[in-house]
């Protein structure tokens, strides 16, 4: 059988071996320009009669490794033998199927609505959102950086005026997830970055679930570069947006915890009763939190909050049960739902609640679940929670008890384990 070269073949030979576009055409001894025809945008140029045999000669003479990967992204005729001593792998040819197809697809862009390409990325960014929660954080970043590509195709083709503000809106909810996946890898920098862009995108939308939503994100990032008191600022800013109910309260359950975090007592108490003054009846979705997973804030990551704040507040009675709750409900609920950031959290306020009352014995009993937490289940805020409850620990060494040194060695030793691996999981940031 003999291949015709097409101009997105030619490109899938040059990515395969791994050449820039100039060692490309130096490599098949063709002009520059002539190749770079190839590489445009929806090019529907064909190589000529020398190109096309200059392109075979190059596969042929190509690596092994590099012809299968040009063979995964090329269609093959189907009268093309295989010949191969082992069974056929279904799972990569399962994924090769879905890389064609999706290569394809690309190719007639054009010829697609874009309304049917932002369907499917809203309905993407909806997957991964729920799917965060429970996913390694590895997966969850690849997942919204092949969204980010997609979007950013978009946005750089004609589309329908219609169409910008969906574009728009996706793009600030995209920025908003790769926010808190930035913060719980332990990359402040990027997740502020990222913020700042969906604050742009919210204010080019004009969307008030945005910015409540953003601010919300950005109040949490500084309580956990200790910024307490200004964390508690800008989550009392983003209640200033008409929103939904559901982030309202969760921009409540922030200023509480922040607040007590800082030493404000009156703020933190007064944003706890104003919970409890909220309608849950009264409640609509917004255009966030209609995301779901990640970009929801449920009952039982409001328990889980309440027992943050309240353990700060030193009311230690109340912040265990409210803490004990939410792990009971996080442990009972569905698979999908299951934080396990937000429980090792809870459970370290359960641990720092019994600090509190100086027990050590049932501190000990709290933390072991979280001292044992399978390393693919951590998130970076569980290490600072860590050195917090470490911070406690050690004050009740220095004041003689028995039992705290037990405690400070097994807490240093799993901070000397935890190391600077990135985490999983990071709907504790949420």
């Amino acid at each position: 059988m003999v291949f015709h070269w097409t101009a997105h073949s030619a490109m899938a030979l040059r990515s395969a071996l791994n050449l820039k576009l100039a060692d490309f055409a130096d490599l098949l001894g063709l002009s520059r320009s002539t190749v770079s025809h190839w590489s445009a945008p929806g090019s529907s140029a064909s190589p000529g009669l020398e190109a096309q045999e200059l392109l075979s000669i190059a596969l042929e003479r190509a690596s092994s490794e590099a012809q299968t990967r040009f063979w995964s992204t090329v269609a093959v005729g189907t009268d093309t033998p295989v010949v191969s001593g082992d069974a056929p792998d279904v799972g990569a040819q399962i994924q090769d199927a879905a890389a064609q197809s999706i290569t394809m697809a690309d190719e007639a862009m054009r010829l697609a609505s874009s309304a049917e390409q932002l369907t499917y990325l809203r309905d993407e960014l909806c997957r991964i959102a729920v799917a965060y929660v429970h996913t390694p954080l590895a997966d969850v970043v690849a997942d919204l950086r092949e969204a980010q590509k997609t979007l950013t195709a978009i946005s750089r083709t004609p589309h329908r005026p219609g169409d910008a503000q969906e574009i728009t809106v996706l793009s600030g909810v995209l920025c908003l997830l790769l926010a808190h996946a930035s913060q719980n890898s332990g990359d402040p920098k990027s997740a502020l970055r990222q913020l700042r862009a969906a604050s742009t995108f919210a204010t080019v939308a004009d969307s008030d679930a945005l910015r409540a939503w953003g601010l919300g994100s950005a109040a949490l990032m500084l309580e956990w570069s200790s910024r307490p008191n200004e964390a508690a600022r800008r989550a009392q800013a983003g209640l200033q947006h008409p929103a939904s109910l559901e982030s309202h309260r969760r921009l409540l359950a922030i200023t509480a915890r922040s607040a007590a975090r800082s030493g404000d007592a009156p703020t933190a108490r007064d944003a706890l009763a104003r919970l409890d003054d909220l309608n849950p009846a009264a409640d609509v979705d917004d255009e966030v939190v209609r995301f779901g997973g990640l970009l929801r804030f449920p009952e039982t990551k409001l328990t889980y909050y309440r027992g943050g704040a309240l353990t700060l507040l030193g009311d230690y009675d109340h912040a265990e049960t409210c803490a004990r709750r939410a792990i009971e409900d996080y442990e009972t609920g569905a698979p999908q739902d299951r934080s396990y950031g937000d429980e090792a959290l809870a459970r370290l306020d359960v641990t720092r609640a019994r600090l509190g009352q100086d027990d050590i014995t049932g501190a000990l009993a709290a933390i072991e679940p979280v001292l044992t937490l399978n390393p693919q289940l951590r998130i970076d805020q569980i290490d600072n929670a860590v050195r917090r409850v470490r911070a406690d620990t050690r004050i009740l060494t220095l004041r003689g008890h028995p039992d705290a040194a037990q405690l400070d060695d097994r807490l240093a030793g799993y901070l000397a384990a935890a190391g600077p691996m990135p985490r999983a999981l990071p709907s504790a940031g949420a």
